[in-house]
């Protein structure tokens, strides 16, 4: 029977030669496919690390012009208020001179009536120029003020955008770090980026800069520790079962160093909403308190 069954056994191994072949070719056309998308998805990763970095580099030159601005804007102000002081004491002296010179001019006309009333409406005019005056350098002062005020609020505002463009981009960071391999570069860290001005910075911000240089610091102490972990796993056995070795206990670490960045980033955004929560309500009474200032401290 096995003699006479040689032609069926034949069609039957060239059939499952067939299959493998198909399958085989399926096979290879996938791992082609998932080399293109590893490749692109490589590609996307540059682009955005490549962003990133202009980002940054347009970050840091907003920063410097913006302290140069603010500087040129304080030496501004200094010099137009002492003008105005100047011109304002120069202005009264001028008006007092002006008013000395026309009452002793009309106390020397000769008449029964005429020295009175002159005087009395030259005071009455300087009184009301006077008076004029001071109106409008307090609406003006008003107006500065407000203008002030305004400013203060856009530069909150400008400080509140970077803060939310900062935990975005760490957020960016932590998912490159987690699909990439480790020597992958993903930017500087955020503390290189956090604001250093003392005028701007909260005390959420400040808390906030000393979460980030902590965790800069422990990412400096995860790297070395990869480079030792990797060194004694190189001298652990062969080739062979120094890479299953290698690898499997990459995987355990980089599972405990997920589960630790979890609980850790759920803690710090637990205690940050905390903080920005005190912030704002920090900011809402120091404005009231501002515009009820503003409001009752000129009568």
């Amino acid at each position: 029977q096995l003699l006479g069954n040689q032609d069926h056994i034949k069609v039957e191994l060239e059939k499952l030669k067939k299959t493998y072949d198909s399958q085989q070719q399926k096979l290879e056309e996938r791992v082609i496919a998932m080399g293109k998308e590893l490749q692109e998805a490589k590609g996307a990763i540059g682009d955005t690390q490549h962003k990133l970095v202009e980002q940054s580099a347009v970050l840091l030159t907003s920063q410097s012009q913006l302290q140069e601005v603010e500087a040129e804007n304080s030496r501004l102000q200094l010099r137009l208020k002492e003008l105005n002081e100047e011109y304002r004491s120069r202005l009264a002296q001028y008006i007092k001179d002006v008013a000395d010179y026309m009452d002793s001019k009309s106390s020397n006309v000769t008449g029964p009536s005429k020295a009175p009333a002159d005087h009395a409406h030259m005071k009455h005019f300087v009184d009301s120029m006077l008076k004029d005056i001071r109106a409008s350098y307090k609406s003006r002062e008003e107006q500065l003020a407000g203008a002030a005020r305004g400013y203060k609020k856009r530069m909150k505002n400008l400080v509140k955008k970077h803060e939310n463009l900062l935990i975005a981009y760490g957020l960016q960071r932590e998912q490159i770090r987690s699909l990439g391999s480790s020597a992958m570069d993903c930017g500087p860290p955020e503390l290189h980026l956090s604001i250093t001005d003392p005028e701007l910075l909260t005390n959420a911000t400040r808390e906030l800069n000393r979460l980030r240089e902590d965790k800069a610091k422990l990412e400096m102490q995860l790297h070395e520790l990869q480079k030792v972990v990797a060194g004694l796993l190189a001298l652990c056995g062969g080739e062979t079962g120094g890479r299953q070795l290698d690898e499997e206990g990459w995987a355990e670490l980089r599972k405990q160093l997920r589960q630790f960045a979890h609980t850790t980033q759920e803690d710090l955004e637990q205690e940050r909403s905390q903080l920005l929560t005190r912030a704002i309500v920090a900011e809402e009474q120091v404005s009231e308190l501002q515009e009820y200032i503003d409001q009752h401290l000129a009568r």
